[in-house]
């Protein structure tokens, strides 16, 4: 291989960075979605690679937020524009690029790193595993109803906002209700222009998107709904699809009276959600369940746990108890450590609304005789409560050392309702 460099790159070198990755993912972008892109893109924390001075992989981190157990956040590395030329594939640019990635994630202090991954079979290698996973769903409008009639007279009110209106309004309200969904990441102020500026590649045919506020009490805006529209003509009869990107709501009525408005939509035949909850609550309000079809169930945010102790001591438990866990990891470099995991159980105030944080939770380097042994990809599949180690262990992914330490395990991390992340980055 010749001298590769890997260093940062200058705002001008960004439309060079744009190219690689069109090449590297078959896409094609406008001069706007250029603009979209570069008003999120990390500049300080971004890596490429030359050869010859010529861009051949690009890599950057954006300092983000992630929400846990326990109505708590920490610092998240989040990798993104990861991309490579055909030609230099399998040449070892990725590995180096993220050696490089973790030593600066580890420097900041970020104690958990995560992405979005194109494929499925990279990451794990570098210790990131699923945490959560979303689901597509459709809904024939004439047969969506709901078992209830709603209740306009406490269903609020529902405003459609312009995107400048809406780039004033979603991410308040957004901000002030991410804590209660473990998963769920902080979109930075680039990641929100980038969102308004609704690049080309995101539509798929369809237009650009919609946004309503919700307020149930006035002046006080509890949610909002971000949804694209795809016009369909059946002959003479329209049937438009709506697609719905994101729906975020305080309590179950504003929910529910975002909802109706979507399936009210006039013209529609359909309406769809790519990246829906797996355990969507709307399924259970429908007059007819099977009319809610699911089509695809996909992981989506993965996680790598950079520092285990604090990772652990971080999030809140569902019940007291202790584990020793016996990890082991390839990346960067193969070593094997116990930790000691202790909550008291004080922390699962948290899960029913009480005082945020972990208290009482403490996780440290130990020597005592290990619970459970498991890869650290795996420990970060179940870190979020996004699947069971009953389910892990039964695939062969974990390794229980003590009788009923599984069972253990699965009522600490319990969180209820599924982790759950639509953030793209």
């Amino acid at each position: 291989m010749d001298a590769i460099e890997i260093r940062p790159i200058a705002e001008d070198e960004f439309p060079t960075a744009v190219r690689l990755m069109g090449v590297a993912f078959a896409e094609e972008w406008t001069e706007d979605d250029v603009k979209a892109y570069q008003a999120s893109f990390p500049f300080e924390r971004s890596l490429c690679a030359f050869e010859n001075g010529k861009m051949v992989a690009t890599s950057a981190v954006l300092s983000l937020e992630l929400t846990l157990p326990g109505h708590v956040s920490v610092p998240m590395g989040g990798v993104t524009w990861i991309g490579t030329l055909p030609t230099h594939r399998r040449r070892g640019l990725l590995r180096r690029l993220m050696l490089a990635q973790a030593a600066d994630m580890m420097e900041r202090g970020e104690t958990i790193s995560g992405l979005g991954a194109s494929e499925g079979n990279i990451y794990g290698r570098f210790g990131y595993g699923p945490a959560t996973h979303f689901a597509s769903f459709r809904l024939e409008r004439a047969r969506a109803r709901f078992s209830s009639p709603v209740d306009d007279a406490s269903a609020g009110r529902i405003t459609l906002l312009d995107t400048d209106e809406a780039a004033a309004q979603l991410p308040a309200i957004f901000d002030g209700l991410r804590l209660r969904q473990p998963g769920m990441v902080r979109r930075s102020a680039g990641l929100w222009q980038e969102y308004f500026g609704d690049p080309t590649p995101n539509r798929e045919g369809a237009g650009r998107m919609f946004h309503c506020m919700h307020e149930t009490t006035p002046g006080r805006p509890d949610g909002y709904v971000s949804y694209r529209v795809k016009e369909e003509w059946s002959g003479e009869t329209p049937a438009y699809e709506v697609r719905v990107v994101e729906l975020v709501a305080a309590d179950l009525g504003t929910y529910r009276a975002l909802w109706d408005y979507i399936i009210d939509t006039d013209l529609a035949a359909t309406i769809t959600c790519w990246r829906g909850r797996v355990d969507e609550p709307l399924r259970w309000q429908l007059a007819d369940l099977r009319q809610f079809k699911v089509e695809a169930v996909a992981d989506f945010l993965w996680l790598r746990l950079l520092d285990v102790p604090r990772a652990l001591a971080a999030r809140a438990y569902s019940c007291p108890g202790e584990l020793v866990l016996d990890v082991t990891e390839s990346f960067p470099v193969p070593r094997r450590v116990r930790y000691a995991l202790r909550a008291d159980g004080t922390g699962a105030d948290a899960f029913q609304g009480g005082s945020a944080g972990a208290s009482g939770v403490e996780c440290t380097v130990t020597k005592a005789t290990p619970d459970l042994a498991l890869a650290v990809e795996t420990l970060a599949s179940a870190y979020l409560g996004g699947v069971s180690f009953a389910t892990l262990a039964a695939a062969g992914r974990v390794q229980e050392l003590r009788a009923g330490a599984i069972a253990q395990a699965d009522a600490m991390f319990h969180t209820g309702a599924a982790p759950y992340s639509f953030i793209e980055f």
